[in-house]
């Protein structure tokens, strides 16, 4: 089975986005099923680097084919335009040169990439899956970028609307974002696929909280970590309230925010206008450092504003569940994160805006050791079983085998987690609930 995976970020890039995660993706694929091959039609950018990637390289067994193509993270609008265009045909161009492939594999970086799939689709009868990471214009419409009734937009909705009919099967990310699409967009449930982004449980493991970030940093006490894009899509202001609350009555609780984007300079003007002392903000750390990072961690925060449920899922929930730390999730219930902290019993839950909640839940955790001791492990013990990056592999290879009328290779790739099941065994104090949810001796259906 040949696949083309496009996607504008590829290996090396290392920021944690779709190049990372299809990175992931690709060679665990290639590692546990035979029959498939994989290229890969990528640009010789990296998100946060100007170093230029070498046009050809064998990574793995991945083909990887790189284009020369204009940057399309620039501020400018029109500019972004240009580059997610100039990519799309760019690939699609590649692809016609590279031969017949069974199936292809495309994302959302840039957004305009499913117009190659679906070109080359109607050119050679290939089918296509579409990974909806961030679904536009919707997202762009939340966020009060552009008007829903911008002509522009709406034409944009029009061509969404095609890619996603075109495509064989429509991947997204979440149950929330499935639901989305199946009424917005009236897709059948049946050509919708929810696939969770995962996490590979080899990058992280679960370490001692004294860590040589807080060391170098001089940070002691409760530690409520947020690591990632400081992105507009991300609730920043419930936190900053909840660490105002704090500052003067208790010292012990700290925020530790590592990272950088659009609200990086909000944050900062807010952290040094309200004085907030208890607020730690850093930039990106090295990939080799992040396993360090984000153990330092008592709980880790995921953030995302009210009204992106169903238009994007948070991947940071998933790394901070490989840590084996527990959860404050500031997001919809409705939302995919808000249902598996839930599921796994694994951190508490609060809606965008609740920055009582919020310090109330810091107050308690703080307090109670092994309670957070407990959510930790609840979520590690979940990541291995559930989603595990072999599994998702999985469940991605099942899609392949079904729209390209396959027969998957009989092939014994061991996705039972022995950590999962010597830790439900061992320890009375994992949920039961979770426990009655996940079937180790079963591989999830696509």
């Amino acid at each position: 089975m040949r696949i083309c995976v496009i996607n504008e970020f590829f290996y090396p890039d290392n920021t944690g986005g779709t190049g990372a995660v299809l990175s992931d993706l690709s060679r665990h694929l290639l590692k546990n099923y035979p029959d498939v091959q994989i290229d890969v039609v990528t640009s010789r950018n990296l998100y946060r680097s100007n170093q230029p990637l070498p046009h050809l390289e064998d990574w793995c067994g991945v083909c990887i084919h790189r284009l020369q193509t204009p940057r399309s993270n620039t501020p400018s609008l029109p500019g972004r335009l240009f580059a997610n265009v100039a990519f799309s045909f760019a690939a699609l161009f590649r692809m016609l040169r590279l031969g017949k492939f069974d199936v292809v594999l495309v994302g959302t970086a840039p957004p305009t990439t499913p117009m190659a799939a679906q070109i080359y689709k109607k050119l050679t009868k290939t089918p296509f899956v579409y990974i909806t990471y961030d679904l536009e214009p919707d997202r762009a419409i939340v966020l009060g970028i552009v008007p829903k009734s911008n002509w522009a937009v709406k034409q944009i909705a029009k061509v969404q609307y095609r890619w996603l009919y075109s495509a064989s099967k429509v991947v997204v990310l979440g149950r929330c974002m499935r639901e989305y699409i199946n009424k917005n967009y009236r897709l059948k449930l049946d050509d919708i696929a929810v696939i969770p982004i995962g996490f590979d449980t080899e990058k992280v493991r679960s370490l001692n909280k004294q860590t040589r970030f807080r060391r170098e940093h001089e940070i002691t006490g409760f530690v409520a970590l947020y690591a990632g894009n400081f992105g507009r899509y991300h609730n920043f202001d419930t936190l900053l309230d909840a660490a105002s609350e704090l500052r003067d009555t208790d010292k012990n609780i700290q925020f530790v925010l590592v990272g950088d984007g659009a609200q990086g300079a909000n944050i900062a003007k807010r952290v040094a206008a309200e004085k907030l002392h208890n607020v730690h903000v850093y930039p990106f750390v090295p990939e080799e450092e992040f396993e360090d990072l984000i153990a330092s961690a008592d709980v880790s925060i995921v953030t995302l504003e009210q009204g992106m449920e169903g238009l994007c899922v948070p991947s940071k929930l998933y790394s901070t569940m490989a840590a084996g730390r527990a959860i404050i999730a500031i997001i919809d219930a409705h939302s995919e994160v808000a249902r598996v902290v839930e599921e796994a019993n694994c951190g508490v839950n609060l809606e965008p805006g609740d920055s009582a909640g919020l310090v109330h839940a810091l107050r308690r955790l703080s307090s109670d050791p092994a309670e957070v001791e407990r959510m930790g492990r609840n979520a590690r013990c979940t990541l291995e079983a559930e989603y595990s990056t072999a599994r998702i592999a999985h469940q991605y290879y099942q899609v392949f085998c079904e729209i390209t009328n396959t027969a998957p290779e009989k092939i014994g790739v061991e996705l039972r987690s022995e950590s999962w099941a010597h830790h439900a065994a061992a320890n009375s104090s994992y949920s039961s609930d979770v426990e009655s949810d996940i079937d180790v001796e079963k591989v999830p259906s696509s």
